[in-house]
């Protein structure tokens, strides 16, 4: 098989090798794998899977009676995991495969075929959420669209999860390199790194306090090199 010349043709092909084992829903190891977290630089297990899930609800204090929104939901790994804990779920993803796999797993009528730059924001949810999603994005500039599309889509709470950190690309890719030897990235791939700074701007920019944390995903390698953002809006609403 060649090696896949874009971000998308590696999400593609995931999903179109779990479609292609016949199998209707895949096991939570399985999940975890088709959200990216088994290569050598983000190998997941379970239970830190799950403490990310639990950070995410903290986070953003997602209750019983909240909507939450994911943008790059991928197969549904995570909203799966938030499905129990709240109101209702939806997402998108670019990856018609990994959306036909999601759409297995969620009890859900709002999972679609959709680029993150492409997010309606209605209809609109209490928390609007992206994990791991902005490291495969072009550049700052589409950030800042998807940012400002989220941010419309939410009533209360904005979470960006696992961002690379500019402050520590170095380090990040001299890690990279020593898990991998002479091809740190997939096939050549890059991903994106994005200053904190540039989230507490667009914060200012929508109106909406913003509070930034190192990932808690310490036990992979690309987790001690990331950040977390949540956004809020300052009036405390979550229901208009």
């Amino acid at each position: 098989m060649s090696i896949p010349s874009t971000w998308y043709e590696v999400w593609q092909r995931k999903g179109e090798r779990f479609v292609a084992s016949g199998r209707a829903v895949p096991s939570r190891v399985e999940l975890a794998a088709l959200s990216g977290y088994d290569s050598r630089t983000s190998a997941l297990d379970l239970d830190e899977f799950d403490r990310q899930r639990d950070h995410i609800v903290v986070s953003l204090a997602i209750a019983a009676t909240d909507t939450v929104y994911e943008v790059g939901c991928g197969a549904g790994a995570l909203l799966h995991g938030l499905e129990p804990l709240c109101a209702g779920v939806g997402g998108s993803d670019y990856a018609p495969a990994l959306i036909d796999v999601a759409r297995g797993v969620l009890d859900s009528d709002d999972v679609e075929v959709r680029e993150a730059s492409g997010v309606n924001p209605l209809p609109r949810y209490d928390v609007v959420v992206s994990n791991g999603v902005f490291i495969y994005f072009p550049d700052a500039e589409y950030a800042r669209l998807v940012v400002a599309l989220m941010v419309a889509k939410a009533r209360r709470a904005v979470g960006v999860f696992d961002v690379n950190d500019l402050a520590r690309r170095e380090e990040h890719q001299e890690a990279r390199r020593a898990a991998y030897g002479a091809d740190a990235t997939t096939g050549g791939l890059r991903q994106l790194y994005l200053d904190r700074a540039f989230f507490t701007s667009l914060a200012a920019d929508h109106g909406v306090s913003c509070v930034i944390r190192d990932s808690v995903m310490t036990g992979s390698i690309n987790g001690r090199y990331r950040y977390n953002v949540v956004m809020s809006r300052r009036d405390g609403s979550s229901r208009t």
